[in-house]
């Protein structure tokens, strides 16, 4: 557990100035032309913004120890930017009171991480979305696990603790999640005690001192070896201030190396595509599958659809909507892309005819892609199925595509349907929806099918999927 509060006191003397102003500029620092901004964000209050010279390598969202963000983890922040990251510096004492005032019932920083490395990487003009790599310092570190710990699959590229504990001071409790487990403690201080989640998918580093007086080095030791894919940097002279970079960061750096510059699986040309494969075995069906994702990214419903898909033999190819559509696209140019994709992998796995799969921001846009396929390619479609369909579609990614606003080249969606009518549509809406646009569809030109739930249609990745595969499964209109 944690013994004390302490920041990185052997670099710092006091706090930066924050700089008020969306995106101010600070300065540009002399580190091999990093360029510094501040600005205000909630939850966060301040954020710092720490950009590499040309296009990043990866996104991180830095939150800090107990003592707020401070001249050390600053100069650290430096240090990443001056290897290719783009790093957004946050306050966590700021964060964790904002969460702890919130009138949630429950803290889960995910949905405000989350947003937060969207805007950062909104605001640095990145090419395509990264999923960012979350370090946390001490009270960060803790909090950056929790984080991962909540939502152990797939928003993030890694997580990195510094000075891990597994303690954290506070009241209200940390949301419920499969494999999560928060126990309210007494001592040090009140507050939550972290168990092991053996959930977790992706990669945890925890860098920690053998000589840390603040926080257990042995009781951390423990604690990583009971959480899949993670890894422990021990340092035999290292203590809680972290302050002689040159013994660690290129162990850190070597670790988070397949993490830097490259999209999350395999990929045709630079695209950001997760590809899911079945279980060698024998199988005497033909189809493949391409899931266009919704605007969350590669994450959830769509992810567990795949899952889904795979179990039963079908191999997918997932587009990650939210970084394929960050740079505007069109119809044409995307349609292209789906060719390329179809004639890599239906090759590769010997699988001719292709599903096609929409959710959400993915529905709305594939009926005009697919509308732009060659005759060759589009031959090879067995069937188009739309998730979540809404009236209109963009080609670009905006901030206010989260809060369902049509852009000013948003362009309808049933007329772009209308024009297909040489492949099976499916229509899939849920019973809570308020605006689907499969009642817009004309009768005869798709199987409209409903199911129970709203636009996450309660998260039931096994229906949709039995629906995708055999639609008369469930209740036409």
């Amino acid at each position: 557990m944690r013994k004390i509060i302490r920041t990185m006191s052997s670099l710092v003397a006091g706090c930066l100035l924050v700089v008020t102003g969306v995106g101010a500029p600070v300065r540009a620092s002399a580190d091999r032309g990093v360029r510094e901004a501040a600005y205000s964000l909630a939850p966060f209050g301040g954020i710092r913004l720490y950009r590499p010279d040309g296009q990043p390598r990866a996104t991180a969202l830095f939150l800090s120890g107990d003592g707020g963000w401070n001249a050390g983890t600053a100069a650290l922040a430096r240090d990443l930017a001056n290897r290719g990251l783009l790093v957004a510096g946050v306050s966590t004492p700021t964060l964790m009171r904002t969460l702890e005032r919130q009138h949630d019932r429950c803290i889960d920083p995910n949905y405000a991480l989350v947003a937060l490395s969207r805007d950062v990487q909104h605001r640095a003009g990145v090419h395509a979305y990264m999923k960012p790599i979350i370090i946390g310092y001490s009270a960060g570190a803790t909090v950056a696990y929790a984080s991962l710990a909540q939502w152990p699959n797939g928003a993030y590229r890694a997580v990195l603790s510094l000075g891990f504990s597994a303690d954290i001071p506070g009241k209200k409790p940390w949301c419920s999640a499969p494999g999560f487990r928060a126990h309210a403690i007494a001592k040090p201080a009140r507050g939550w005690l972290f168990a092991p989640n053996r959930q977790i998918n992706l990669p945890w580093i925890v860098v920690q001192g053998q000589r840390d007086t603040v926080v257990d080095f042995a009781a951390a030791r423990r604690f990583v070896a009971q959480v899949p894919h993670a890894r422990l940097i021990d340092l035999p002279q290292g203590d809680h201030d972290f302050a002689d970079r040159a013994r660690w960061m290129p162990r850190v750096m070597a670790a988070l190396a397949p993490m830097l510059n490259r999209v999350d699986a395999a990929n045709v040309d630079d695209l950001p595509l997760n590809i899911v494969t079945p279980a060698p075995r024998a199988t005497h069906d033909d189809r493949m599958a391409v899931i266009y994702s919704g605007d969350g990214g590669w994450v959830g419903l769509d992810r567990d659809i795949a899952g889904q898909l795979a179990a039963k033999g079908i191999p997918v190819v997932g587009i990650d909507s939210l970084s394929y559509f960050w740079s505007q696209r069109t119809p044409a140019g995307a349609g292209q892309d789906l060719r390329r994709i179809i004639a890599a992998y239906s090759a590769r796995w010997n699988r001719p005819r292709v599903m096609l799969i929409g959710y959400s921001f993915g529905a709305d846009a594939l009926p005009a892609i697919m509308g732009t396929l060659d005759p060759q390619t589009r031959d090879q479609i067995a069937s188009l199925s739309l998730l979540g369909l809404g009236p209109t579609a963009d080609f670009q990614f905006h901030l206010a595509s989260w809060l369902n606003l049509d852009s000013a080249q948003a362009q309808p969606t049933v007329p772009a349907i209308m024009r297909l009518r040489d492949v099976p549509i499916r229509c899939i809406r849920g019973t809570l929806e308020q605006d689907s646009a499969c009642p817009a569809i004309p009768r005869g030109l798709a199987t409209q099918i409903v199911v129970p739930g709203g636009h996450h249609f309660d998260r039931n990745a096994a229906l949709l999927a039995n629906i995708v595969l055999n639609p008369a499964s469930r209740q036409r209109v």
